[in-house]
């Protein structure tokens, strides 16, 4: 059999390597530990589980793995082709592949499953977001990591679960630090769909929230530079922009997305938002355009929770103060990101004490979103308190 990697031919019987006019042989353990990575394409192993498949029923020390992991990136020359992963082990950094026989061509190495089971889980999880009843993000996550086990080297799929487990680290994460595993998922993304545009997405939005955030803009303008006319990507690339405190770019993400999406609400309503403190005029267009599209949704699906939620807020921002507390007040609790929508309207309207109980409630959830309190202009009222001061603090530090 034989595996290119890096550019390298590796033979596996014969133990030898060849890139152009290069050749080098490989020691048993090294073409083993190749093996290994192999059997799953892009997957993190432990130093555990490599010492147990390279050196099966032989007792040795750490130090051997160590050295093998060396070997390998000395003599392809590439220092970074395994990756140390801390706490982690390691994984290959750049894609396996398998030679198809004489043809030449090549394939990807065992993993790949072209499955229509894994599309449709993918298309099960993004619906799960559309919907957003309660415990949507925990459904969105599951279904996300069942189409990664069923197509492991599909890009698209890896991208999706990279912003599943994002999404719920930054909003519902119930005490569980999930950061590390998406920017590992959006990596491993990358390098199997370099030209998807959610790969790069997920892995900028992961370094934003790790406090990368020139490096996580950089790898969102790739995103973008991919996908000019997606709509959703926009509104994505607009939250987590504004995450990392680049307002003026946010906003007109914000209201990029509401030119390409012209039927849904969610571009303008985000563009109202953001483009209140600069200006205050458009945001007021934003707004009105938003209230419309909402009033639509909801004559078509009087319990779209997307819809109902945004209501709130909205009309609080458009002055209408006596129609936002009809809605606040009439909203069924979820259990869900959605209650820091009414946190919004309950701030817009002045009622600081019912603000800080659902942002509270957040909290308790594990919520890290405090940069979209921080970025709102109807969060004001809110931000002056002592009280949510002290809030943000344990927000910040979760």
């Amino acid at each position: 059999m034989v595996l290119v990697l890096d550019g390298w031919r590796i033979d596996l019987p014969s133990r030898r390597a060849e890139r152009g006019r290069r050749s080098v042989v490989l020691s048993p353990r090294a073409i083993r530990l190749v093996q290994v990575f192999a059997e799953a394409p892009g997957e993190t192993f432990s130093r555990d589980t490599l010492l147990n498949r390279v050196w099966p029923e032989v007792t040795v020390s750490d130090e051997s793995l160590t050295q093998v992991v060396s070997e390998l990136r000395r003599k392809l020359d590439n220092r970074q082709l395994v990756a140390t992963i801390p706490r982690g082990g390691y994984r290959l950094a750049a894609p396996l592949l398998r030679e198809a026989g004489a043809s030449g061509t090549t394939t990807r190495a065992e993993g790949l499953v072209s499955s229509i089971d894994a599309y449709a889980l993918c298309l099960e999880a993004r619906s799960c977001l559309g919907r957003a009843y309660e415990g949507a993000l925990r459904d969105f996550t599951a279904l996300a990591s069942q189409a990664v086990a069923l197509a492991p080297d599909d890009g698209e799929t890896r991208a999706l679960y990279a912003m599943a487990l994002l999404k719920r680290h930054i909003y519902w994460s119930e005490g569980t630090g999930l950061i590390d595993s998406a920017l590992i998922e959006a990596e491993a993304a990358i390098r199997r769909a370099p030209d998807h545009a959610e790969g790069y997405l997920a892995t900028g939005a992961a370094q934003i929230a790790v406090g990368q955030r020139a490096a996580g803009q950089r790898e969102i303008a790739t995103a973008l530079s991919l996908a000019r006319g997606d709509a959703q990507l926009h509104l994505e690339a607009a939250i987590h922009v504004m995450a990392a405190g680049n307002h003026r770019s946010a906003a007109a993400l914000a209201v990029r997305a509401a030119d390409l999406d012209s039927a849904g609400f969610t571009g303008d309503l985000l563009a109202a938002r953001y483009l209140e403190r600069q200006d205050p005029a458009r945001a007021h267009i934003h707004a009105e355009r938003a209230l419309r599209k909402i009033r639509a949704e909801l004559e078509i699906d009087p319990a779209a929770l997307r819809a109902l939620y945004g209501l709130g807020p909205l009309l609080a921002q458009l002055g209408d103060a006596q129609g936002a507390r009809a809605v606040l007040d009439s909203l069924p609790h979820q259990n869900s990101p959605l209650e820091y929508y009414r946190a919004l309207g309950f701030a817009r309207l002045g009622d600081v004490s019912s603000a800080l109980e659902r942002i509270d409630f957040l909290r308790s959830r594990g919520w890290r979103g405090f940069f979209s309190i921080d970025a709102d202009e109807g969060f004001r009222p809110v931000r002056q308190s002592a009280r949510f001061r002290r809030l943000q603090r344990e927000l910040m530090s979760a």
